[in-house]
């Protein structure tokens, strides 16, 4: 295509008092061109020989052009590249067997890998600040846990690196998964009520295990002290494995876990399920009763894993992390494998699974002000 520079007489013309005006063919000229010359050299033509060379006219024209071509690029067929996905756990814990479990799915369909990369430490915040402050190009999620998004924000009196709502842009949860209040097997404990009458006889002395100070599992031992109230001991132990093996060996009295840490030792016998803070019966449990069919629905709570993006990941590259989640979900494959580690396959997606954690913060953080319970 040959380009004719647009000449004066096609653009001015002049009055009776002889300013010069622009003119209907300069218009005229310039629309006719438009869509042809918009990414070659007509513009620069223009604003070359326009009257109007001010700086402000200038300035105006490269932001726009500037952020025309952005939009251009940011349409780029997406994922051009492999996907990285941070989990602020260690390999081999819940958030990252969850993550795992829909990783490989969703590379396979958006047809680039998905990696996943463990950053675990100070709580998961590590791991959720280096999203946060990755370049929002869709090449770089986060597999965030409750503890995280949640229970975290709402304990710590310390200004975190992250902010769980304004730094990230939620994908869709993966899947969600209650506790089980479990006991030794060994133990004379063997209903909830049991443990509630034990511990109004012992004030102080019956204990319970945890994965660390403001985790799923602390808060829900301080819930029940405050719904029931008795009052427990708090262990606090560097995950919820060390936790299990002072549980077996009848250091601590009960702790609260996933189905998926207690299922093979519940069916071989050396735990005991006292309840399921799930809204239902477990599948895999069913005469394992609810906290709500106990009397303490205030104790209902299910740990979940989500998927987030940072904040300004374009529009159209999120709808796709979306619509790709929502089919992997719908997978017989991805939602078996869920399944067996007692995770319950889970669509909550974007500002409703915003809200959603927003509602849950507020009432642990309410709980956590109450019991006096922080990190600082």
């Amino acid at each position: 295509m040959q380009l004719t520079p647009l000449r004066p007489e096609h653009y001015s013309a002049s009055n009776s008092d002889g300013v010069r005006q622009e003119s209907c063919t300069f218009r005229a000229a310039c629309t006719h061109r438009c869509a042809k010359t918009l990414l070659l050299c007509g513009p620069f033509y223009v604003l070359r020989s326009h009257p109007m060379k001010s700086r402000i006219f200038r300035k105006l024209f490269l932001i726009g052009f500037t952020a025309f071509i952005g939009n251009a690029i940011s349409q780029e067929a997406y994922p051009s590249r492999p996907i990285k996905l941070i989990v602020h756990t260690t390999a081999g814990s819940a958030s990252d067997a969850t993550a795992r479990a829909v990783a490989e799915d969703m590379g396979r369909r958006l047809g680039q890998q998905m990696v996943v990369d463990n950053r675990a430490g100070a709580g998961g915040s590590i791991g959720a600040d280096s999203v946060a402050k990755a370049p929002a190009d869709g090449y770089t999620l986060l597999a965030g846990a409750s503890s995280v998004m949640v229970m975290l924000p709402a304990v710590s009196k310390r200004k975190l690196p992250y902010d769980a709502d304004g730094d990230f842009t939620p994908i869709g949860r993966i899947g969600v998964s209650p506790f089980f209040l479990v006991v030794n097997s060994k133990s004379n404990i063997n209903s909830l009520a049991d443990l509630i009458a034990a511990a109004k006889a012992n004030p102080g002395k019956v204990s319970y295990a945890s994965a660390g100070t403001a985790t799923n599992p602390h808060m829900l031992g301080e819930m029940l002290g405050l719904v029931t109230g008795t009052s427990f001991s708090h262990i606090p132990y560097k995950g919820p494995g060390p936790a299990q093996v002072d549980l077996l060996g009848g250091n601590v009295d009960m702790q609260f876990d996933t189905p998926s840490a207690t299922a093979q030792l519940l069916k071989a016998g050396k735990l005991k399920a006292l309840a399921t803070t799930g809204p239902a019966r477990h599948a895999g449990f069913p005469d394992v009763p609810t906290v709500a069919e106990l009397g303490y629905p205030q104790l209902q709570l299910q740990g979940w894993t989500a998927l987030y993006a940072p904040r300004a990941v374009p529009p159209a590259i999120v709808k796709k992390l979306q619509d790709t989640l929502k089919e992997s979900l719908k997978s017989s494959q991805v939602r078996s494998h869920l399944l067996a580690m007692g995770q319950e396959p889970d669509t909550l997606i974007g500002d409703e699974l915003l809200q959603e954690q927003r509602k849950s913060r507020e009432a642990w953080r309410k709980l956590a002000a109450t019991r006096n319970i922080s990190l600082d």
